[in-house]
């Protein structure tokens, strides 16, 4: 039996899977649809985009679930289908999981050496992966016009939905607010018990510091998200020039995994899509800088593809972490 996620983050460097939004504006998402809806609309290409990231060496991927909430369905008049969009989100990414372990069976049993046996390789290998709920920002602002209770309702829903299909954790992610995001990881935790993980969008003010939108401090944030129960921490949606002086000081903070996942650069508009402008190759050039500050779970946001988690892969799929207890 192999390591729950929780022990698979403390012994060895991991790879997250890459963006999704830019994948399906790609394959054709215009402005006007919701990349959630195309759980129901387009279930095929959802999955072959998961079951890229897996052949990419993606240890964790996410459900398409990021503004699975009933708030954030609700401000596209779309919240009846908040229990299809989460539930098909998580079958899918479980669906690619089983189709992916399925072919790496068949290439082990065509592995067999010419006396007939499978090669020790072959039997010692413990390719371990999971799926992460993805959640994200409900779309209000905390406080004006988003009460506590309310957040509560719809992260618990939410959450309740995802793990009903059998995922392994959750992702609280692009987080502009740490009220909010400690009310989702303090309510996805109590209602299902499951490991979450959470990640924040930081900016780097005028004085040099790095703030939230509503301006948390990073040790604010690390302190607050453990506090609610967070089991890894971290930045996601920037730069990776900026945030790896973010994940720095994170470190400086705590010795828990911390989480690396930044854009390919700086969205622009062509022919009315939104690309980045970073290669794979100059976001891979970044990866030891990455990990001398700290990071332990790696992967990309907007604008990074299965190529960029291929790199990754290459590089530190089982590496045992040394500098975090």
């Amino acid at each position: 039996m192999g390591r729950t996620v929780e022990e698979l983050i403390r012994d060895e460097y991991v790879v997250l899977d890459g963006g999704m939004g830019t994948l399906l504006q790609a394959k054709g998402l215009t402005p006007a649809e919701l990349p959630e809806e195309w759980n129901l609309l387009h279930p095929d290409i959802l999955e072959e985009i998961h079951l890229d990231y897996l052949e990419s060496g993606a240890q964790i991927i996410e459900t398409n679930t990021f503004g699975g909430t009933s708030l954030k369905l609700h401000a596209k008049g779309k919240q009846q289908l908040v229990g299809e969009v989460n539930r098909k989100g998580a079958q899918l990414a479980l669906r690619a999981l089983k189709t992916f372990r399925t072919m790496q069976r068949r290439r082990g049993a065509s592995a067999l050496d010419s006396s007939g046996r499978i090669g020790i390789s072959e039997q010692s290998s413990v390719d371990e992966r999971f799926i992460a709920g993805s959640m994200g920002p409900t779309g209000m602002i905390f406080e004006m016009g988003l009460t506590k209770g309310q957040a509560e309702r719809a992260y618990g829903e939410q959450g309740s939905l995802l793990a009903g299909e059998g995922i392994d954790l959750f992702l609280v992610e692009t987080m502009l607010d740490v009220r909010e995001a400690e009310v989702a990881v303090k309510t996805v935790k109590k209602e299902t018990g499951l490991p979450v993980f959470a990640s924040a969008v930081f900016s780097r003010t005028k004085k040099g510091e790095f703030r939230t939108l509503f301006g948390n401090g990073v040790r604010d944030s690390v302190e607050r998200l453990l506090d609610a129960g967070a089991s890894a921490v971290g930045v996601n949606c920037g730069l990776i020039e900026e945030y790896i002086q973010v994940i720095k000081e994170m470190r400086s903070i705590t010795d828990v995994p911390l989480l690396l996942y930044p854009n390919a650069g700086l969205p622009t508009l062509k022919e009315g899509k939104t690309v980045f402008n970073q290669t794979p190759e100059y976001l891979i050039s970044h990866l030891e800088e990455s990990i001398a500050a700290g990071a332990t779970i790696i992967g990309g946001c907007c604008g990074t593809t299965p190529t960029y988690v291929h790199l990754i892969a290459e590089r530190l799929k089982g590496k045992k972490i040394v500098h975090v207890k």
